[in-house]
């Protein structure tokens, strides 16, 4: 299924600091399977709401203010958090069920608290929330380091886990396993199939429209492919086979059958077998450069990233 950029949203919280239950930033609505991309604001800095200090059973206090998102799902979802862009600070998100907080003031727990994704492989790493029912749901980020005002933006990844894959019509990636958003125009894309097991493989990389763009059989002289590129805004495709796959336009990419590869991108990495059409298929986005200049510093992606207990 491919993916598509379902909400981009850029918010800063309140103005004033009231203690108690957390306040909604910004409500992405009722979400449907796709890709949803929201962006926010937080610190240590006088404006910023700091209504909640702990979340789930973490010793962890956090003293930045944080922008909570709303979403609600109407159907019963994979869900998976990716970080796509941060500046300066170390933003962690919490996934909640609720506002209520408990506690005193300054001490105040998120009592919602259901999973956390503290993301600290940068850019592009993901955390999988599992399989949510419908309800509405919360997302709070917090500064870890709440040294100073950071951005922070992030993919919220939904699939349907009842939903039966489309077939390949004459080779085309209906069924392609989605990375969601990889980074911005200015990020160095790295794909390889180091470690699969088919130790002979090649790598195709195709637009949306299916023109073939790139190609690779061996790499570092290895059996063993990889791509390494930039581009513009956009969703992109790659198609992973054996050794005698066949790359043209039109999205074709066709080989022998079985065998599976492992494709490692940019920290993270994804699996599967290469299907009866004799490609194993992927997709991935590619979103515009932030507008923000604070942005463009990036210094999340040379953060030291830091162990929690």
């Amino acid at each position: 299924m491919k993916s598509h950029l379902a909400a981009l949203a850029l918010f800063s919280v309140g103005c004033s600091q009231v203690f108690g239950a957390l306040s909604v930033s910004l409500d992405l609505g009722v979400l449907e399977p796709g890709t949803h991309v929201f962006e926010g604001d937080i610190g240590q800095a006088e404006g910023f709401d700091d209504r909640a200090q702990f979340y789930g059973p973490a010793a962890q206090r956090y003293v930045s203010g944080e922008f909570v998102v709303s979403f609600t799902l109407a159907q019963e979802m994979d869900a998976e958090l990716q970080s796509v862009l941060f500046s300066f600070s170390d933003p962690d998100a919490f996934l909640l069920d609720s506002l209520d907080t408990s506690g005193e003031p300054g001490n105040f727990r998120a009592t919602g608290f259901l999973a956390t994704a503290y993301l600290d492989n940068a850019i592009g790493s993901t955390e999988d929330f599992g399989t949510l029912g419908p309800g509405e749901y919360f997302i709070s980020v917090e500064d870890y380091g709440a040294q100073q005002v950071s951005i922070a933006r992030y993919s919220l990844n939904l699939t349907d886990p009842n939903a039966v894959p489309p077939p390949v019509p004459g080779g085309s990636p209906g069924n392609a396993l989605s990375l969601g958003v990889l980074g911005t125009e200015d990020t160095q894309l790295n794909f390889d199939t180091f470690g699969s097991l088919t130790i002979d493989t090649e790598l195709g990389l195709f637009d949306s429209a299916g023109n073939l763009l790139l190609i690779n059989d061996d790499a570092d002289g290895r059996l063993w492919s990889a791509l390494s590129f930039k581009f513009t805004e956009g969703t992109y495709y790659l198609a992973a086979g054996q050794y005698n796959t066949i790359f043209s336009a039109n999205f074709v990419a066709t080989g022998p059958p079985g065998g599976e590869i492992t494709l490692n991108h940019n920290g993270g990495s994804a699996s599967g077998t290469i299907g009866a059409s004799g490609a194993l298929w992927f997709s991935f986005t590619i979103v515009p450069e932030p507008s923000s200049m604070s942005l463009l510093a990036l210094a999340g992606l040379t953060l030291l990233r830091r162990r929690r207990s």
